[in-house]
């Protein structure tokens, strides 16, 4: 899943949580990312691979005379190393498939243990089902809206309830509106360079130790 991001002011994205490596390429003029309290200015042709689940906030620094681009990549065919955190494993299963019900029953049975089991083992893990849906079904509707799509499909792609007001959480999360995020989609397809990993290389997390969703 790619995205091409285009600024000509400054605009963040703030609390991002991709459920799977994101690579981010600087294109043109100055981007910045801020990950564990620490800031990190990539120059054209640069590119970071960051680890799945890492929180990140991501700023383009353009200006009229300088627009600041920038290029993403989700990597969501990479195959995952063993990770035996549920929270992760269902987190990648609502980004892919944002429109399923996901409810504590459903996913319960596919787990064959009892859905007050379920919701303990999340809990156990510092989260909660509805927290993780939320999430990961705002940084979907995140991605469709770089990609241009209108805010109708969007929602409908995200997996959205219907009467839910998706522009003001989507506001509340990242920190910019529907359409000033879709007004960045549109960044020249240049060349990419190599992904370094910063810092480390690329955090696994897949299958779980317990039975996996099919």
């Amino acid at each position: 899943m790619h995205a091409h991001l285009h600024a000509c002011q400054h605009l963040s994205l703030r609390h991002l949580l991709p459920a799977f490596p994101l690579s981010v390429a600087a294109l043109q003029g100055r981007v910045i990312l801020r990950r564990r309290g620490f800031e990190r200015a990539l120059a054209p042709g640069q590119q970071v691979l960051l680890d799945a689940f890492e929180p990140v906030e991501l700023g383009l620094d353009g200006s009229s005379e300088q627009p600041s681009s920038c290029a993403l990549a989700l990597h969501v065919a990479r195959p995952p190393a063993v990770d035996g955190a549920l929270h992760r494993q269902l987190s990648r299963r609502i980004f892919l498939q944002p429109q399923h019900a996901w409810n504590a029953s459903d996913i319960a049975r596919l787990l064959d243990i009892p859905p007050p089991q379920l919701r303990r083992m999340l809990f156990s893990e510092g989260t909660a089902l509805t927290e993780l849906c939320r999430t990961q079904r705002l940084m979907r509707a995140l991605f469709e809206t770089l990609a241009g799509h209108a805010a109708a499909q969007v929602k409908r792609a995200a997996g959205w309830p219907p009467q839910g007001d998706l522009a003001s959480a989507f506001y509340d999360r990242f920190g910019i509106a529907m359409h000033a995020a879709r007004s960045l989609a549109g960044a020249p397809r240049l060349r990419l360079p190599l992904a370094q990993p910063w810092p480390r290389g690329v955090e696994g997390g897949g299958l779980a130790a317990r039975p996996a969703l099919r």
